[in-house]
C-alpha cells in the first residue's frame, strides 16, 4: 500500500486538514515532514495510507483546505512529488 504525505503551511493548517479527512472517514496522522518536503521553515504533513490520494484531495478541496504539496513514499526509499 502506498503512503502519501500532504504538506501543510503550519501545524494549525495540518490540524484542519486532519480533521477534514477524519470527518470523511479517512485515516490520517499529523507528522513532521522530512526536511526536503518543506521549502519553508514549518515542516508538518498529514500522512495518509491510500492506494490513490484522489478521494482525500477531493475532500480537502471541498473543505477549502488543500495541501501545499503531495508526496508519495516509494517502496525502495525516498519520496516523489505527485502533481495534483
Amino acid at each position: 500500500m502506498d503512503i502519501y504525505y500532504l504538506t501543510c503551511r503550519s501545524l494549525t493548517y495540518a490540524q484542519r486538514v486532519s480533521r477534514s479527512l477524519t470527518a470523511a472517514g479517512l485515516r490520517n496522522m499529523i507528522v513532521r515532514a522530512p526536511r526536503h518536503m518543506s521549502r519553508e521553515g514549518c515542516g508538518y504533513a498529514v500522512r495518509i495510507d491510500a492506494g490513490e490520494p484522489g478521494r482525500a484531495l477531493g475532500v480537502l478541496a471541498s473543505a477549502g483546505v488543500p495541501p501545499k504539496r503531495v508526496f508519495r513514499q516509494m517502496r525502495e526509499g525516498g519520496y516523489e512529488e505527485v502533481p495534483f
